[in-house]
């Protein structure tokens, strides 16, 4: 059993540098946790881990430069767990309005139609389909009072950037990275509460 404290830093620290060394070390963490499920956070660090692994496939084409770019400049700076829990707290809109990148304000740049470009969309539909799922849970969890039509509308407000051809390749990238970010931490963060809790309540020690 990792020791209690582990798990939130090591959470941090995959969120401020989300590899796929990390992704994959952080879901046998997870693993062996008990007393909690620990499912639906897993599928998210498995859709993660495919998600950056396709992306790095794209460094390796004739794109390497953007894609490499993307990939290098993954890591964000410190991260802390009570901001987090304060974003999940205050709802979908909090959570993921910090996942917005500001440079898709910025006007989309002409793109060619090269095969690896057609290629790269179809990253960004099979991701957003999961997203789109997870967004609706986490939603409904966090902001039961909202309308299936109200819920949805602030859904597609975040994942229409992902699928519009007219956002550069590279903006989207980081927008993908950034929202399975905010996903995974509505995920793991309940866990994290629940070992902690779980500890002063004199309950199954986590270490």
């Amino acid at each position: 059993m990792p020791p209690r404290d582990e798990l939130g830093t090591s959470f941090v620290r995959l969120l401020e540098e989300p590899t796929a060394g990390a992704l994959w070390d952080y879901n046998r963490t997870l693993r062996q946790l008990q007393g909690v499920d620990t499912t639906a956070a897993r599928a998210v660090l498995r859709a993660f881990h495919a998600c950056v692994r396709a992306l790095e496939s794209k460094s390796a084409s004739r794109a390497a430069s953007r894609w490499g770019a993307v990939l290098g400049t993954a890591a964000v700076g410190s991260v802390n767990l009570p901001e987090l829990r304060d974003r999940q707290e205050r709802g979908l809109e909090e959570l993921v309005k910090h996942a917005l990148p500001a440079f898709l304000e910025v006007g989309a740049a002409v793109q060619s139609a090269q095969a690896w470009e057609i290629e790269a969309r179809l990253i960004y539909d099979e991701f957003a389909w999961f997203l789109d799922e997870e967004l609706w849970e986490v939603s409904a969890a966090a902001r039961p009072d909202l309308s299936d039509e109200e819920r949805r509308g602030r859904i597609d407000a975040v994942l229409a950037p992902l699928l519009d051809p007219s956002v550069p390749d590279t903006d989207r990238a980081a927008l993908l990275l950034d929202v399975f970010r905010s996903v995974l931490s509505a995920r793991v963060l309940p866990l994290l509460d629940a070992a902690a809790t779980s500890a002063k309540a004199g309950g199954r020690p986590i270490s």
